[in-house]
C-alpha cells in the first residue's frame, strides 16, 4: 500500500477526532517531508482539512469528518428512511456529500459538533439539541407522518414496546398510547439504535410491539397487525432540516440555494428517480420505497404552528425562543 493510501486510512480511522500532523510520520514510519508533501496535495484536492491548533501544530481530518465547514462543500446527514426524496434530489443538484445514519441521536450530535453541515432528523430531536447546545438552526420540516406501530398481539394486551430514543418514534408512540388510554408509566420500553436490529428482535418475540418508520413500515405490513400513528394523533411533523450554525453563518448562499431547490422538489418531483436515489444510497428495494411515499406529506416549510405540535410532547416554547432556534 502506498504512502497516500496509508495516510488516508489512518485519517479514516481517526474520524471526527483527527490527528496531529506531527504524529503521522511516527505512526506510519514515513519521513516528515513525505507526509508534508502528500498532505499538501490532498488538501489542494479537497480530500483533507488542516487547522492550526497550537503554535505550529496542525490537526488533520478527512474532509468528510472535519468538525468545521469546508468552503464550497455541503455535507448532509440523513437517516436510513424513505422520507427524503426531495432532500436527495436537492443534494444531487448542488453536489452535496450525503451521509446515512442509523439513528437520530448520532446524526443530530454530528450536526451539533459540525462534522456534518446540514442534517435531517426528527423535529423533536433537533429542537431539543437546539435548545440545549445552540449550535444548530432549524429551517424547515421536510415530511409529515410516515410511521406507526406493529403488534404481535392485540394492542390492549401489549406491555413491552421497542422504539428509538429521543426521536419522533418514541414521542409519537407514547402520545399514541396515552390517547388510547394506556398508563405509559406502567409499560416497558426498549430502545434500539438500528431499525434492523429492532425488527430482528421483534420477530424473535422479545417484546410485544415496535414503533417503526418508512420504508420498514411498508415492508412489514403483510406480516403483522399494525396502525399508523396519524390514525390516533392526527398529522404530525416527522423530520426537519437544520444546519450547523457555523456553516449557516459562513456559507449562507450555498445553504439558501439548497433550500430553494428543496422547496421546488417538495411541490413536485420525479418519484421514480427519487426512489432510485434512495434505494441506491440505503440498499432498499425501489418498489418498496416508491410505495412508501404514499404515507408521507412532503414539505419544506416551517411555522409557529409546527412548534405548537410539540406541546403534545410536553414541550412548550415561547415565540422568542422559537425565533432564536429557527427560521420563523
Amino acid at each position: 500500500m502506498n504512502a497516500e493510501k496509508r495516510i488516508i486510512n489512518l485519517l479514516r480511522e481517526k474520524r471526527e477526532e483527527g490527528i496531529l500532523q506531527s504524529e503521522i510520520p511516527k505512526k506510519l514510519k514515513l519521513s516528515k517531508s513525505t507526509v508534508s508533501e502528500i498532505l499538501r496535495m490532498l488538501e489542494d484536492d479537497g480530500v483533507i482539512v488542516r487547522e492550526r491548533v497550537a503554535g505550529k501544530s496542525m490537526r488533520v481530518w478527512l474532509s468528510d469528518f472535519a468538525p468545521k465547514p469546508i468552503e464550497g462543500l455541503m455535507r448532509v446527514g440523513i437517516l436510513k428512511a424513505s422520507e427524503y426524496p426531495h432532500v436527495l434530489l436537492a443534494c444531487d443538484d448542488v453536489g452535496a456529500v450525503v451521509k446515512v445514519f442509523d439513528n437520530a441521536l448520532e446524526l443530530t450530535k454530528s450536526l451539533a459538533l459540525g462534522t456534518i453541515d446540514v442534517g435531517v432528523s426528527p423535529f423533536i430531536t433537533q429542537t431539543m439539541f437546539a435548545l440545549t447546545l445552540r449550535s444548530i438552526r432549524i429551517h424547515c420540516v421536510v415530511a409529515y407522518n410516515g410511521s406507526g406501530i406493529f403488534m404481535k398481539r392485540r394492542l390492549e394486551e401489549c406491555r413491552t414496546f421497542a422504539t428509538s430514543e429521543l426521536s419522533a418514534m418514541e414521542s409519537n408512540l407514547k402520545l399514541f398510547l396515552e390517547k388510547l388510554g394506556f398508563n405509559v408509566s406502567e409499560l416497558s420500553f426498549k430502545y434500539f439504535s438500528s431499525p434492523e436490529s429492532m425488527i430482528s428482535c421483534f420477530k424473535g418475540c422479545e417484546f410485544d410491539a415496535i414503533a417503526i418508520w418508512e420504508p420498514y413500515f411498508t415492508m412489514l405490513k403483510d406480516e403483522f397487525e399494525h396502525m399508523e400513528f396519524k390514525e390516533i394523533i392526527g398529522e404530525y411533523p416527522c423530520c426537519s432540516l437544520a444546519s450547523n450554525v457555523q456553516f449557516y453563518e459562513t456559507q449562507k448562499d450555498l445553504l439558501e440555494d439548497f433550500i430553494e431547490k428543496l422547496k421546488r422538489y417538495a411541490k413536485s418531483f420525479d418519484e421514480v428517480k427519487a426512489s432510485e436515489l434512495i434505494a441506491k444510497k440505503m440498499g432498499f428495494d425501489e418498489s418498496i420505497v416508491l410505495k412508501s411515499f404514499e404515507n408521507y406529506r412532503f414539505s419544506a416549510e416551517l411555522s409557529k404552528d409546527t412548534f405548537r405540535f410539540l406541546e403534545n410532547y410536553g414541550l412548550k416554547l415561547t415565540g422568542e425562543i422559537i425565533k432564536r432556534i429557527a427560521d420563523i
